[in-house]
């Protein structure tokens, strides 16, 4: 009985102790958070932005370990919450690995959405062969080259029947910048050896106030047989370049047997 009375008194001062030891770890150990500080709630970052560039005006700091800014990291960019502007997260662990976070949002410096591109003219002949998907593409300041992610659609499109026909045109970056314009594009009864215009462009981007000069925007007007029509083409446009939109810029020549050929620029006044 005396030998359960002593380990049962053994196995109690063991467990004590343990509760003792435990209790005192606790009291001595670190229960603070480090706190992670901005010196603004907006930055303005290029768009190539580093780590570097994202941590700028980020400093962190613990009770324990005083500063610990070199242990900031960016767990996280976000797409875009609105164009050109992405909410980054960071975190930082002190010793004791208790981890605190913060938000701030970035700015990308000079940012545009997507804008289009387009190969050639929206206006066929009802004899031609063409792929709308194949003309219209899509370029993007961060992504470079994404005409493989435009979106074509048409509720009454038709290459058998002449008429003006719109199309929807639609594009998403990575960032999840998504741009949709309507696009027009004609479908003409002319002749296979109509007059052949070419321009510099057929869709130009200008911002408000900007100015668009159609005849620097042609090369050159030929004839079937090579006689040279530049001088007698016909500019008409619908540019407004004091509001936003989509707006068409049609030039025409007729040859000597007044076969007419047409082409057409799209200008896109952005705000």
């Amino acid at each position: 009985m005396r030998i359960l009375r002593l380990t049962v008194l053994s196995l109690f001062l063991i467990v004590f102790a343990i509760y003792i030891a435990l209790n005192v770890k606790e009291s001595l150990s670190d229960k603070t958070y480090p706190i992670i500080n901005a010196a603004s709630d907006v930055i303005t970052v290029p768009l190539d932005a580093s780590d570097e560039d994202l941590l700028r005006g980020i400093t962190a700091w613990d009770e324990k370990d005083g500063d610990i800014t070199d242990k900031i990291i960016v767990e996280s960019v976000s797409r875009f919450v609105e164009p050109g502007v992405s909410v980054v997260n960071y975190a930082v662990s002190d010793s004791d690995r208790h981890v605190s976070t913060l938000k701030r949002r970035i700015v990308y410096e000079n940012y545009e959405s997507p804008h289009f591109t387009l190969s050639s003219s929206l206006v066929f002949g009802l004899t031609e062969t063409f792929n709308v998907g194949k003309i219209i593409g899509a370029v993007d300041m961060i992504d470079g080259n994404i005409s493989d992610r435009v979106i074509v659609t048409s509720d009454d499109y038709s290459t058998k029947e002449s008429g003006i026909y719109y199309i929807m045109v639609k594009v998403t970056n990575s960032k999840g910048d998504m741009i949709a314009l309507n696009f027009p594009s004609y479908i003409e009864d002319r002749s296979p050896v109509a007059p052949e215009i070419k321009l510099n462009d057929y869709i130009v981007y200008r911002k408000i106030g900007e100015t668009f000069d159609p005849n620097e925007n042609l090369v050159s007007v030929l004839a079937a047989d090579g006689t040279d029509l530049t001088g007698s083409v016909e500019i008409s446009s619908t540019v407004n370049e004091a509001i936003p939109g989509v707006y068409e810029v049609h030039y025409r020549a007729a040859d000597a047997a007044g076969r007419i050929g047409h082409v057409m620029t799209l200008v896109v006044v952005e705000a």
